[in-house]
């Protein structure tokens, strides 16, 4: 979006691109880590439509997730076209992503299944993103490939659409969520806060940042004992910390950023696998 666009945009507009361009970063954290792949999501369109257009512009067999907001008595829908499911799947199952054709079918059982437990990873960072609006959690409702069958209200209510590009590694594809546009309306006199920095500052400090040098350290908490027996160690001397094969380790970077990692095998040599992103 190039700069006088951006400062055309309502205050409510900004608000929702702010809090969604970081859930897009977010989430592309989260699936790399759940997914074991690099993977990258950009908010691609955010605009209002109503109920009857969004079931005009799906068309059936789709992959249709409809969710309640609770406590809320609001609902959202996922809409993922067909490269995008069968590239998460894909890599879900071990994997490599590679191109797939573009055609959709109607998902097996076991898609569904195995594709719930996908998605529920991509809201977790979006209940985040959301809780400058409202802290809610998700609830699936149906699952559904005909967007005639979801159980919405009347065709002229009005709706945000948020559409985010999703690259797996070859394979790209797209995905959607829309709900009521009142979930995202302000108290009435009350103007949206603004979400964070800019965007392009976000961009440019991002990439000033990407040749730094960190310090990353890998910890075995837990092993303590005395200054009078730590003096009294000599040479040749065997300290043993007892720690558990399976207790998790800590990593921790410059000091001050730390998270669960694990100690695993990668060829002759050993590795800490990142159990947490932080």
């Amino acid at each position: 979006m190039n700069p006088s666009a951006q400062e055309s945009e309502s205050p409510q507009l900004r608000q929702l691109r702010g809090a969604h361009d970081a859930y897009a970063a977010s989430l592309a954290s989260s699936l790399s880590a759940f997914l074991q792949a690099e993977i990258k999501v950009t908010l691609q369109k955010i605009w209002f439509a109503c109920v009857s257009d969004f079931k005009r512009d799906v068309t059936a067999p789709a992959c249709l997730i409809s969710f309640q907001l609770q406590p809320e008595t609001e609902w959202a829908v996922f809409s993922l076209d067909s490269a995008c499911v069968f590239g998460l799947l894909e890599l879900l199952l071990g994997g490599a992503s590679a191109p797939r054709p573009s055609e959709s079918r109607n998902l097996t059982e076991i898609e569904w299944s195995l594709l719930e437990e996908v998605v529920r990873t991509m809201v977790a960072p979006l209940g985040e993103a959301w809780k400058v609006f409202h802290a809610v959690e998700f609830k699936v409702q149906a699952l559904e490939s005909d967007p005639a069958q979801l159980a919405l209200p009347e065709g002229g209510t009005r709706i945000a659409r948020l559409a985010f590009g999703i690259q797996l590694g070859e394979s790209t594809g797209e995905f959607a969520i829309a709900l009521p546009q009142t979930f995202f309306d302000p108290p009435r006199g009350v103007e949206p806060a603004e979400i964070g920095p800019p965007l392009a500052d976000m961009q440019r400090n991002f990439a000033l940042l990407q040749d730094a040098n960190v310090d990353v350290e890998v910890l075995l908490d837990g092993a303590t004992m005395m200054f009078e027996e730590l003096a009294a160690l000599a040479p040749g001397q065997v300290v043993q910390f007892t720690y558990p094969l399976e207790k998790p380790l800590r990593a921790v970077v410059n000091g001050a950023i730390s998270g669960p990692c694990r100690v695993v095998a990668s060829g002759k040599k050993r590795a800490f696998q990142v159990e947490e992103v932080i």
